[in-house]
């Protein structure tokens, strides 16, 4: 299955507005939980000042019975 995870990275670095969308709810979980270790990143700049960047990050996982 794969998950798509959208978020925020601000102009500080760090990850905001997390946003998970799974068909079941364990799958919405387990990928919240992965997007929360995401560790602080370099902000996006626009010339020289640092702007909010919208990301988006596929998950996938593997299902078994």
């Amino acid at each position: 299955q794969r998950i798509f995870v959208h978020f925020k990275v601000d102009k500080t670095g760090n990850i905001t507005d997390i946003q998970t969308r799974a068909p079941h709810p364990e799958l919405e979980k387990e990928a919240l939980k992965v997007a929360n270790k995401i560790p602080k990143m370099t902000p996006g700049k626009m010339g020289t000042i640092p702007v909010n960047v919208l990301y988006t990050l596929p998950i996938t996982f593997k299902v078994e019975n």
